[in-house]
Order: structure tokens, then sequence, then C-alpha cells
């Protein structure tokens, strides 16, 4: 019986240790740089849009883990899926794809226009 209530109490704490951890995401970005690209609707090279790659200061965006966001365009709120982040901020939504590497976080999305696509990247750290 002292061996069982030792189990339980073991499972307990090694159970709320593991649900209060934090996800990666839930903290304040630094905004870096955004990246456009413009793609035929094949995702091949467009030759009729401008790419650039923007450096951005003094910009942040924060993920709270209560699934609230604080950005410059507004307060909203998120949730987040496998690889995407769907943001609901002034009554809008949008969806990036998202990847965390080494403390670092870079969203994408793609917007579709009658004759190409143009993708923007948005590096964060």
């Amino acid at each position: 019986m002292r061996l069982f209530s030792y189990v339980i109490a073991l499972s307990s704490i090694v159970f709320f240790s593991f649900n209060r951890q934090q996800h990666p995401l839930h903290k304040e970005w630094r905004l870096l740089a955004e990246q456009i690209t413009h793609f035929n609707l094949d995702r091949s090279p467009y030759d009729g849009g401008i790419d650039r790659l923007d450096s951005v200061k003094n910009v942040t965006a924060k993920f709270g883990a209560d699934g609230s966001f604080k950005s410059p365009e507004g307060d909203g709120s998120y949730t987040f899926s496998k690889d995407s982040i769907h943001l609901n901020i002034n009554g809008k939504t949008a969806s990036f794809k998202y990847e965390l590497v080494d403390s670092k976080l870079m969203m994408e999305s793609y917007i579709e226009n009658p004759t190409y696509l143009v993708r923007s990247r948005l590096y964060f750290e």
C-alpha cells in the first residue's frame, strides 16, 4: 500500500511539472526582418514582382500562454496547431505556417493574386 501511495504521489508531481511547462512560442518576440518573394501559381519564380528583404526595428509581438496576442497592429488572440498559427486581430483572421529553431521564430504566409503568389516571411528573435 505504501508503494502504491508513493507511485501516485510521484506520478502527480511528474504530471503537474509537465503540465506547467511553457511552450517556446509563449513569450515576447522581436521582429528582425520581413522577406517578400513573388511566385507564379505553380510556385516557380515570378518575373513581374520585386522581391525584397527589409530589416525591422522596434517591433515586437507577444504570444501569451492564455491565447492572447499583442502587436503594433492590435491585440487579439491566437490558436496554434502542428505547424500553423491562426491570429485573430480586430475581427480579422490570419494564418501563418511557423517554425521554431534555436530560439528563433519564422512565420510564413501566402497571398494569392489572380496571376501570382506573394510569400511573406517574418523573422523573429
